[in-house]
């Protein structure tokens, strides 16, 4: 996905999408007898305790990594709008680690901003340091860990 301009919401919006499936994923329709494309569409019905999304950062048959930027919010990120199910009282949403890589898609290394309590730490290998919130929204955002509230 080309992540210019876009935010998780954005990101997780487009992912629910109804998608036509292309020449080569037919499948045999009982009732009108023949071979035909099926439409899908992935739903939110049920929301985790602990959220993980991971940046499909890695572009498909290339070598190349998206270093774009994708917005994400750190606290109140609420999915009441993503969901169909009944957990839209219980749908809000605190970022307490993500994992980032730096490198390409032969190399890397990975490091790791976390809150523990009310502080937030960078984690790189034998270094750690205390940081802020803000430090995780950049390009090398790889992994984001979630944590739903408990009103």
């Amino acid at each position: 996905e080309d992540f210019r301009n876009q935010n998780l919401t954005k990101s997780l919006i487009n992912f629910c999408k109804e998608e036509q499936l292309k020449q080569g994923n037919e499948w045999y329709c009982n009732v009108c007898k023949k071979h035909v494309l099926p439409k899908i569409k992935m739903d939110l019905y049920y929301l985790p305790k602990i959220l993980i999304i991971c940046f499909k950062r890695f572009i498909k048959g290339s070598l190349e990594k998206n270093e774009e930027n994708i917005d994400f919010p750190i606290d109140n990120f609420d999915m009441k709008d993503l969901i169909i199910g009944p957990d839209k009282d219980h749908s809000v949403y605190d970022l307490f680690a993500v994992s980032q890589h730096y490198g390409g898609t032969g190399f890397g290394h990975y490091t790791a901003t976390c809150k523990n309590f009310k502080n937030w730490y960078y984690y790189n290998d034998s270094e750690i340091h205390k940081t802020n919130a803000y430090s995780v929204l950049s390009h090398s955002a790889y992994v984001l860990f979630y944590r739903r509230r408990t009103d």
